[in-house]
């Protein structure tokens, strides 16, 4: 029985992985010596719930912040974003000047076409891996 219960559990958390798609990821290259850097990303949550984002992590970053562009007191600003919510049905997408990954105090300098893995860490504890194309700031597009 223990057993059963263990494969189901298993099955539910793989489906619902299943149900965030993420395209378009990129990771922004910039000259070396920048400790810093942004990752973009279209998410689609194709279920029928919303899914939050609540941390990210990398191998190439100290530090991975959820984070966007915000009007205050007549200023675009970036603030950290305690989560982000997918929407059930919806996509939301990370670019630049909206929602967007900082990954901080880079481990060591970024290359070109280099794909760096990120993971997203959900409200639900599970975790969503992809990988993100390293491209010039001009090569991505601003939508």
């Amino acid at each position: 029985m223990r057993v059963l219960l263990l494969v189901l559990v298993c099955l539910v958390t793989t489906g619902a992985a299943a149900e965030l798609n993420i395209s378009q990821a990129v990771v922004r290259l910039l000259p070396p010596g920048v400790p810093n850097t942004s990752a973009y990303f279209k998410i689609e949550n194709t279920g029928k719930t919303d899914r939050i984002i609540v941390a990210a992590q990398s191998d190439v970053a100290g530090k991975v912040e959820l984070h966007a562009h915000m009007m205050h007191n007549d200023m675009m600003r970036m603030m950290q974003q305690e989560n982000v919510i997918i929407p059930a049905g919806e996509t939301v997408m990370f670019e630049p000047g909206g929602l967007h990954l900082m990954l901080f105090d880079l481990k060591q300098p970024l290359k070109l076409d280099q794909d760096v893995k990120l993971t997203l860490s959900l409200q639900d504890g599970e975790t969503l891996s992809f990988s993100a194309k390293v491209n010039k700031p001009e090569s991505h597009s601003h939508h």
